[in-house]
């Protein structure tokens, strides 16, 4: 379980970081790979982790009215997450262009930044509604068996790096770096994170995230409502930091290897 909250826990729109992670390196070099290569979704954590707890729970037996319930759930849910959506598509849409442009504004993404935070946190205390509903329809029994299932669902798709490190490969090979380019590219991002701490309050963030599946577990399930994995200030140092990978590897791109890579940015994690 703890890479599944481990994933969650950096933040809403750290899966654009692929884009120009995926350049760093054809093996996933120390301090690189594990403060940006690790957050790999098509879809915002809110909204791609939903995936893995539908998951869960085909495995738990519901009855008819409690599948109607959960059924509710997840329509509800995907409504309510459209606006993150569709305010993600726009903020990377921006640093595509940007990326194919070669030439990386920070002030420029901000308003798109901010939508992004507003409409995460618009969504949150639905969010948490939705998931102390979600306990109630479920008895004690079905409540651990949804929690093993998540657990099992998550080992079972990502328990070894070896797909992320496939997608990394892939990157390079699409973008045609030269062994030049990629030592070049490498030395620039690990030089922007130079001294930096990684995971810096990613051990509170799995904590809290074992306590709440813990909870989830028990007759009275509680969530501190600030307790979350997408508050402005975690958003926003995420997005600064992909914004840095950016501005690392955009100057060594050819024009021709920038327009790859903006093209695979508006397609690849816009699903």
């Amino acid at each position: 379980m703890t890479r599944f909250w481990s994933r969650v826990a950096r933040g809403s729109v750290i899966a654009i970081s692929l884009g120009m992670a995926a350049c760093a390196s054809r093996a996933e070099a120390e301090g690189v790979a594990s403060a940006q290569a690790a957050g790999v979704a098509e879809d915002p954590p809110e909204v791609a982790h939903l995936h893995f707890i539908r998951e869960a729970l085909s495995k738990v037996s519901l009855r008819p009215d409690q599948k109607q319930a959960v059924d509710q759930l997840a329509a509800d849910a995907a409504a309510r997450h459209a606006p993150i959506k569709a305010a993600r598509l726009a903020l990377v849409s921006a640093l595509a262009d940007q990326v194919q442009a070669g030439a990386i504004d920070r002030a420029l993404l901000k308003p798109k930044v901010d939508a992004l935070v507003q409409a995460i946190e618009q969504s949150r205390p639905a969010g948490q509604a939705s998931l102390m509903k979600l306990h109630d329809i479920l008895d004690k029994t079905q409540r651990h068996q949804f929690v093993d299932a998540l657990e099992a669902e998550f080992h079972g798709r990502h328990g070894g790096g070896e797909g992320r490190g496939m997608k990394l490969r892939k990157w390079a090979t699409d973008l045609n770096l030269s062994d030049q380019q990629r030592q070049q590219i490498h030395a620039a991002v690990k030089a922007q994170f130079q001294g930096q701490e990684s995971g810096n309050g990613h051990g509170k963030g799995m904590h809290e995230a074992r306590q709440l599946l813990e909870s989830f577990r028990q007759d009275q399930f509680t969530i501190d409502p600030n307790a979350s994995p997408f508050t402005p200030d975690k958003i926003e140092h995420h997005v600064d930091k992909i914004v840095s990978l950016a501005a690392a590897a955009v100057p060594i791109l050819t024009p021709e290897q920038r327009a790859i890579a903006a093209q695979k940015l508006r397609t690849e994690h816009l699903k």
